[in-house]
């Protein structure tokens, strides 16, 4: 199921370059909408809720710095709340990584490494899951939500924007032609979850 759910995903993504990112916080957990420019859904990361109450429960006790040293897994559904991808986290607070994979065959399609610095900034690096290069990098202030996906030239791939007035809890992912839409997305919802662990 995960396979079709996939490819559900990357049908649905394809062509739309402008997304809408609607971030919903729910009793039991996180999840993202990614919707086209008409607020259509076209799939879901979410963060469960176990995850989430346990994160919650340590940052209270121990400070943010512990919470963020659970692993957990996070999970991408199509429009139909099929499973496609789990992106699983691994340890660390200050440097931690993200292994995205296809849970059915294990197959790993990327990976994030993630830095935060002592002053609060983030950084980011999609990296082939080969060669561990990175494809994807970030240029900007991720934690405002004010910044840039490059790839390794430099070249802007895609842009991430603050809320949209209009529509409440909804911020914008601008991205260009030839980019992978569904890494974009991934990757741009990490960031954006991880800003607040």
């Amino acid at each position: 199921m995960s396979k079709q759910a996939l490819d559900n995903i990357t049908n649905a993504l394809a062509g739309n370059n402008e997304l809408l990112m609607k971030q919903k916080i729910m009793q039991l957990g996180k999840n993202y909408t990614v919707m086209d420019s008409n607020q259509n859904p076209l799939c879901y990361v979410r963060l469960d809720w176990k995850s989430n109450m346990a994160g919650n429960m340590l940052s209270s006790i121990g400070g943010r710095m512990v919470g963020r040293m659970m692993k957990y897994t996070y999970a991408v559904s199509d429009s139909s709340n099929q499973p496609a991808l789990e992106i699983r986290k691994g340890p660390g607070s200050f440097k931690s990584y993200f292994d995205i994979v296809e849970p059915e065959s294990s197959e790993k399609i990327g990976g994030i490494g993630l830095k935060r610095s002592l002053i609060g900034g983030m950084q980011a690096e999609w990296q082939d899951p080969q060669s561990g290069q990175p494809l994807i990098r970030t240029q900007g202030n991720v934690i405002r939500r004010q910044y840039s996906m490059v790839d390794p030239s430099g070249n802007e791939i895609a842009t991430v924007r603050h809320k949209i007035a209009a529509i409440r809890d909804v911020w914008k992912l601008d991205i260009k032609g030839g980019t992978n839409h569904l890494h974009a997305v991934i990757f741009a919802s990490i960031l954006d979850f991880e800003k607040e662990m």
